[in-house]
């Protein structure tokens, strides 16, 4: 589904994203971890065409996206979360969920049944009405979540959705995630919890300092002597 080859990106001199390449199937949850400062989210960044790649290509579905503005990127399937709250704080819920629709030519009604359809998946359908900026933040993630699938999209990437939340929430958004693949999207996720991701990979992808470390699965990463000195050091 999605293949990236020899991707680079350099601030100054800073090596952000140095030599990646990596390749996603269809219908599967791949995870992406490493320290702080690894370039995850910039290669998250590079992938939805936020960001041009200095050299190397991206390719989603055979076709080469490496250098198409974001919008036109989400059109072709891919959408995304993000690290930090990136919602319009003054809308509701209901209207940040049915402004990822506004890519799409449907009428009213057909819109109005898909941000309910979306609401009750995700059972914050009560809090339709309620200001995004007055949310806890589990809610807040849901929301942004549900922005992201009313886009109509095939691969969902996922930047630290469980990041600070409780036990108990981080179980909620595992069990969605899960679900997500079993209705047949893909998944690429990033995150700094291991647990939570190593519970719901497939496949895991080790990032430091720009350059990619490891991969497998989530059982030989978790005993991955490299993987295990990045993280120790």
């Amino acid at each position: 589904m999605l293949e990236i080859k020899d991707l680079f990106k350099h601030f100054g001199g800073i090596r952000a994203i140095e030599d990646v390449s990596l390749r996603l199937d269809r219908g599967k949850i791949w995870s992406l971890i490493g320290p702080n400062g690894a370039g995850k989210t910039t290669l998250f960044n590079l992938i939805t065409g936020t960001l041009p790649a200095d050299s190397g290509k991206i390719e989603f579905l055979g076709e080469n996206i490496t250098s198409l503005r974001p919008y036109t990127i989400c059109r072709k399937g891919i959408t995304r979360t993000y690290q930090q709250k990136n919602l319009f704080p003054r809308l509701s819920v209901y209207e940040n969920i049915v402004a990822g629709m506004f890519k799409d030519t449907i009428d009213q009604k057909t819109r109005m049944k898909k941000v309910y359809e979306i609401l009750d998946y995700l059972g914050i359908r009560e809090k339709e009405d309620e200001l995004v900026s007055n949310l806890p933040p589990l809610d807040g993630k849901l929301v942004e979540l549900g922005r992201a699938l009313a886009t109509n999209p095939q691969l969902i990437l996922l930047d630290e959705l469980v990041g600070g939340l409780l036990p108990s929430e981080t179980e909620k958004i595992c069990e969605i995630v899960e679900d997500l693949k079993s209705e047949g999207y893909t998944i690429f996720q990033i995150g700094h919890e291991i647990g939570p991701i190593m519970k719901t990979s497939d496949w895991v992808f080790v990032l430091d300092e720009g350059r990619m470390i490891a991969e497998g699965m989530p059982d030989d990463i978790k005993n991955n002597k490299k993987v295990l000195d990045v993280y120790l050091e």
